[in-house]
């Protein structure tokens, strides 16, 4: 029996629609399947967060539709890291020495990629060796003996006459970090005064408090926080101040001259991106930063009497008037 045009019509746009829903079907679980991958970003700072957001974009990510990501919070408290692996991520984006060993420990078949500034990952136990870490950690890592030096010969360019600088550090995990800025500043006859931060003290009077006429902020997860009270108890002993922190001297501090940590974060995307497609941490090379930034503050420099000598002025990345 031969079917009506009308019938044949009515059966064309039946196969359409099922196809279309069928396609609508398969959208649907494609972004509920996409959505399951989960990350972590275990950090104290909104914008170290959302530098990890935007990274993730630029690899071809859309948070909130085939990715989640979730900022585990508050400060460098561990209890941010438990509340994170509760969530289950699929990856783990980790700030801090502290934070990175705790995650380590809690969860150890968790992929985590970690920033830090402080810890070497080889001998910190982290890696097996940087070309191939060979277990759930990468990242990226500072090399801090070179970063030393280079605080020293900025804050005595800028205070020639400098004798006595103190050295603000944690002393939970910023041993090797202030050794090596012992022996830069032995290289040149400055004498330091050691400024031992932990949980238990007051920052602000332990920086007012200093005899030294200069401060060198060394970096710690706890520290990194404390930018701007560091910033402003230093501007009231009238010390010139420089960090690692390139935020630091947006906060008030002299100077600053170190790795991008937002750019830190937002490269943090790169491994994030390879382990949510398959590849093992155990084989992605860990990274040392690659954009340093010389930041001054202009207006401190007034406050204190400092003028910034031609040449930092010329190649500072950023100066703030």
């Amino acid at each position: 029996m031969l079917l009506s045009r009308h019938t044949r019509r009515r059966d064309v746009v039946a196969s359409l629609g099922a196809i279309a829903a069928g396609l609508a079907r398969s959208r649907t679980a494609w972004a509920q399947t996409a959505v399951a991958r989960k990350v972590g970003v275990a950090t104290s700072e909104v914008h170290l967060y959302e530098a990890v957001v935007e990274g993730l974009r630029e690899f071809g990510w859309s948070p909130g539709r085939d990715v989640e990501v979730v900022h585990g919070r508050p400060g460098a408290s561990m209890e941010a890291v438990d509340r994170l692996f509760e969530w289950r991520p699929d990856v783990l984006v980790a700030g801090g020495a502290p934070r990175i060993r705790h995650a380590a420990e809690r969860r150890p078949s968790t992929p985590i990629i970690g920033i830090d500034l402080e810890s070497d990952p080889e001998r910190s136990g982290f890696v097996q060796s940087l070309s191939r870490p060979g277990g759930s950690i990468t990242g990226i890592w500072l090399d801090m003996p070179e970063m030393a030096g280079k605080l020293v010969e900025l804050l005595r360019e800028v205070v020639p006459d400098l004798s006595r600088c103190a050295i603000l550090w944690d002393e939970r995990m910023g041993r090797p970090q202030f050794e090596v800025t012992e022996r830069a500043a032995a290289r040149v006859d400055l004498a330091i005064e050691p400024l031992v931060f932990d949980a238990t003290r007051d920052l602000e009077l332990l920086v007012t408090s200093a005899t030294a006429s200069a401060l060198i902020v060394l970096t710690s997860p706890s520290i990194f926080p404390q930018r701007i009270k560091i910033a402003a108890a230093a501007a009231r002993r009238r010390m010139p101040s420089i960090s690692i922190f390139p935020d630091y001297a947006r906060a008030g501090g002299l100077m600053a001259y170190g790795p991008s940590l937002t750019g830190m974060f937002r490269r943090s995307a790169y491994y994030v991106d390879a382990v949510l497609r398959g590849r093992s941490p155990a084989e992605l090379p860990v990274e040392r930063p690659v954009r340093f930034e010389l930041v001054l503050n202009q207006r401190t420099a007034n406050d204190l009497a400092i003028r910034f000598p031609l040449r930092l002025l010329t190649a500072a990345d950023e100066v703030i008037e």
